[in-house]
């Protein structure tokens, strides 16, 4: 997130983050196979890598692979498949142990979203007819919902052999969009079918604060349901539906985080390019505050786990 803008190769950049005291980074899924060229086992620390790291085009459809390994054309979906297994084996050359999985998205009306939005927008919350927006949503979305989660289902499947021969876990993202997958039922679903130690939950603590803002499911929801399977957490704060922000900076709850990840979940920042290095600084010094790492010395981060 935070390289956007910044350098133009993944080398370049990492020096620009471990300046700032970081130990690791998580390869973005805007990383492309040009800004990898160069780069050799041992030249970075890699913590993680989120899918569709390194990201390609498909040759015949406009959308990306995060999309499309949801999608009920088993052509499309075996293309996204075969994409997150370049990303597991990604990690797995550069010693990341961990690769986080966007698991695709429900086709609703775009119609649907944008009214909820300007409902939002317009300071509507609490009113019957913001709730009539939400619930038009979320029923379009339960309507269109079967194909597209029984291809991410199959989908997970097939990813979670190929990691688990890799030594790699997985972790589902909780996603931005109501439309996307997964849904709080349906990660208990995936949680269900899965092996612990091969597959989990990745929180998105913006991600969720975004939902439980429109009136979904809340962090505190999210984290007792889920929370004892997270491998992993992207941290960074939120203003309404603006995510992406230092921590302290908004309106996520991390202490309330904190009480509920496991000991050996792994803590990425995920703060947009625009941020100066000492707003980061500054956000990393609250995550400490609030127990999400250890307290920082001149911005050496040094994560519990």
């Amino acid at each position: 997130m935070w390289m956007q803008h910044r350098a133009e190769r993944v080398l370049p950049w990492w020096e620009q983050v471990r300046a700032l005291g970081f130990a690791q980074i998580e390869l973005s899924h805007i990383v492309t196979p040009a800004m990898l060229e160069g780069l050799q086992a041992g030249d970075i620390s890699v913590s993680s890598v989120h899918f569709p790291a390194p990201t390609v085009a498909h040759p015949h459809d406009s959308r990306p692979a995060e999309v499309l390994i949801s999608s009920p054309d088993p052509a499309l979906r075996s293309w996204a498949v075969k994409q997150c297994r370049r990303s597991i084996d990604l990690a797995a050359e550069l010693g990341g142990k961990t690769v986080c999985i966007h698991a695709g998205r429900i086709r609703v009306p775009a119609h649907l979203e944008w009214v909820l939005y300007q409902r939002y927008y317009g300071g509507y919350q609490g009113t019957i007819i913001y709730q009539q927006a939400l619930d038009d949503l979320l029923a379009a979305r339960a309507a269109n919902a079967e194909p597209y989660f029984s291809a991410i289902r199959r989908s997970l499947q097939e990813l979670a052999r190929y990691a688990q021969q890799a030594g790699v876990r997985l972790g589902v993202e909780t996603r931005l969009h109501i439309y996307e997958i997964p849904s709080l039922q349906e990660a208990q679903i995936i949680l269900a079918e899965h092996d612990p130690a091969v597959l989990g939950h990745w929180h998105d603590v913006g991600h969720v604060q975004v939902q439980a803002n429109l009136g979904v499911a809340s962090q505190a929801a999210w984290l007792e349901a889920c929370g004892s399977r997270t491998v992993a957490a992207h941290l960074h704060d939120t203003r309404g539906l603006r995510d992406h922000l230092i921590p302290g900076h908004g309106d996520s709850d991390f202490a309330l985080v904190a009480a509920h990840l496991p000991a050996d979940a792994l803590r990425v920042c995920e703060l947009d390019w625009y941020f100066s290095p000492d707003e980061i600084r500054d956000g990393v010094d609250y995550l400490a505050r609030h127990g999400l790492c250890e307290s920082l010395d001149r911005g050496n981060v040094k994560p519990k786990a």
